[in-house]
């Protein structure tokens, strides 16, 4: 096997381990109240999935020097997100009857959050990789701090803005690390592998007995306003902290290619449609129903068989027949006219 197979195995590897994380947690989100295993579990993996996802986003956003780097932000992030907004929008009116649904492209539904970032991430990017790192991660985590006293009605949820800024720094640090030669090789050894599983293990405890309560949800999620100073350190350890647990869990990544393996590289399709299967479940009245340790295994058990559905080569298939739909039906040169636009707003 080649050095460039077997890192693409290990990024892909973590990607699949962090998209069935995604899933999972959205699967076990509406039931995390109603047990303190179950919520000290959910902000335990709040604590490094989406950082560690964003993360890699970043190390693999190396190239926006090379021409097309803004026409590909268009197609294959801006286009996704109006088209998966729009479509979630029609599918939230269809399932939910006692409520209506807006179409409304600067509000992203549910996880949709994600996409937009990463448009604004990316086009960050170019502006933040002239400074030196410890100058672009110091500005980035700035923003991600000071934006918690920003105290707006509606602010967190315009363009998804404060979610957006308190997790940068971590996509910026992907693309610094990326800068670096191999840099999670010195972890993948058995002695960083014991470290690391000694840090994971020591944050799901800490999270049992300190993460006991809905008040730490909406600052994992990144979207809390700072009701006291206190909160303020409060954000900041939780960055030293996810940062530590980040590169404990890249630590404990196989590899080699896993039966497994060939999802990860498809995570975003998991991302995307995994709403649309859970959305629906939680509707149903056996969903409602389920509250004991025995329906937590349940639920694990259709966390993996959505993570494996949606991030099957069928749906690959699928998606790519539409993908060619939309490329046909979108004119030739409007997207490079676009793109172009962008090149001359930003450096």
């Amino acid at each position: 096997m080649t050095i460039m197979n077997t890192r693409n195995a290990y990024f892909d590897n973590a990607k699949f381990i962090l998209i069935f994380l995604v899933v999972f947690g959205h699967t076990i989100s509406p039931y995390r109240t109603s047990n303190d295993q179950v919520l000290s579990l959910y902000h335990f993996i709040f604590i490094f999935h989406m950082p560690v996802f964003i993360l890699l986003a970043g190390y693999f956003s190396k190239n926006f020097r090379k021409k097309g780097y803004y026409k590909k932000i268009l197609t294959k992030v801006l286009v996704p997100y109006l088209i998966f907004q729009t479509i979630y929008t029609f599918y939230y009116n269809a399932i939910y009857d006692d409520q209506s649904f807006d179409l409304q492209y600067f509000v992203p539904r549910w996880a949709m959050w994600f996409l937009l970032s990463l448009m604004f991430w990316k086009l960050m990017l170019p502006i933040f990789a002239r400074w030196p790192m410890w100058l672009g991660m110091s500005i980035s985590l700035g923003l991600g701090l000071g934006v918690g006293y920003v105290n707006l009605e509606g602010f967190e949820k315009v363009l998804s803005i404060s979610r957006m800024l308190v997790f940068f720094p971590f996509f910026l640090l992907g693309y610094y690390l990326s800068q670096i030669k191999n840099p999670f090789k010195k972890l993948l050894n058995p002695k960083g592998r014991s470290i690391s599983a000694a840090v994971l293990l020591l944050t799901l405890i800490g999270s049992y007995y300190f993460l006991q309560d809905t008040v730490y949800t909406d600052m994992l999620y990144g979207t809390n306003t700072y009701n006291n100073h206190g909160e303020f350190f409060i954000r900041a350890g939780q960055y030293a902290i996810s940062i530590l647990v980040s590169f404990a869990f890249m630590a404990l990544i196989p590899s080699k290619p896993l039966m497994f393996t060939d999802i990860g590289q498809r995570s975003l399709y998991v991302y995307l449609l995994h709403g649309f299967i859970l959305k629906w479940f939680f509707t149903t009245e056996y969903a409602k129903g389920l509250h004991t340790s025995w329906d937590f295994i349940l639920l694990t058990i259709i966390a993996v068989l959505v993570t494996l559905l949606t991030g099957s080569k069928l749906v690959d298939y699928g998606l790519v027949a539409f993908k060619l739909l939309v490329k046909f039906m979108i004119p030739k040169n409007s997207l490079t006219k676009l793109s172009m636009a962008f090149k001359r707003t930003l450096p």
